[in-house]
């Protein structure tokens, strides 16, 4: 049985539990806390990162870029990366742009001083208010040019749901869930994107995938706004 070590507010998790559904992969998920391990992932768990793959007992990868490419090769259809070399160099460009930038930028700031901080830390800390709206400031720019793909696209990389889409509504779901983003300050078309990927079967799980301590907001597991 195929075990995904998964951390339920992690993009990078949401990413490859996405991919391995979609791909209609039978999993078992191990719920994992970055600053708590459990004693299995710590002891068997060679580089100790979230999130990981133990496919059977032959492989096991770590890191959201490794399993995205070992997924694909090794589970070929369907293809999440795309069919052609021009789909593949695409779908790729997207997906990584988020998983570095838009990671480094809004992502990481948002989640460490709304979440992590919290429990990492051995005293009480509050969020920062300047980092954090440094990170909102920096929305728009990747919004934009997400719209800027749908205005031309059926998906953000082409005609089919891919990887590019699977990653940004990854992120896209952590904010949606933190209560960060303002809808109505976006296009319309960026709501209606996300609705449909919310609206698929592969994502609904994640709508009921929640932290007891850090409850979701109002918009997050509804189909509409």
């Amino acid at each position: 049985m195929r075990v995904l070590y998964y951390y339920s507010l992690d993009a990078f998790s949401r990413i490859i539990r996405l991919i391995m559904t979609e791909k209609m992969l039978d999993f078992k998920i191990q719920y994992e806390l970055p600053w708590k391990p459990t004693e299995q992932f710590s002891s068997s768990i060679v580089y100790k990162m979230l999130p990981t793959l133990v496919d059977g007992n032959a492989t096991c990868v770590s890191g959201v870029s490794a399993i995205m490419e070992y997924l694909e090769d090794a589970y070929q259809t369907p293809r999440v990366f795309g069919y052609t070399v021009a789909q593949r160099a695409e779908t790729r460009q997207i997906a990584y742009w988020f998983i570095s930038d838009f990671y480094t930028n809004v992502y990481e700031p948002i989640t460490r001083e709304k979440i992590l901080n919290r429990f990492y830390s051995k005293t009480s800390v509050s969020p920062n208010p300047s980092i954090i709206r440094k990170a909102l400031y920096n929305i728009p720019q990747f919004i934009d040019r997400v719209v800027y793909l749908l205005e031309r696209r059926s998906w953000l990389a082409g005609r089919e749901f891919s990887i590019a889409d699977i990653t940004v509504a990854s992120f896209v779901s952590i904010l949606d869930y933190l209560g960060v983003l303002k809808w109505n300050n976006y296009s319309e078309l960026l709501l209606t994107w996300y609705v449909r990927i919310k609206s698929r079967k592969s994502f609904q799980p994640l709508l009921s995938d929640i932290m007891s301590s850090i409850p979701p907001s109002r918009s997050y597991a509804k189909l509409d706004y």
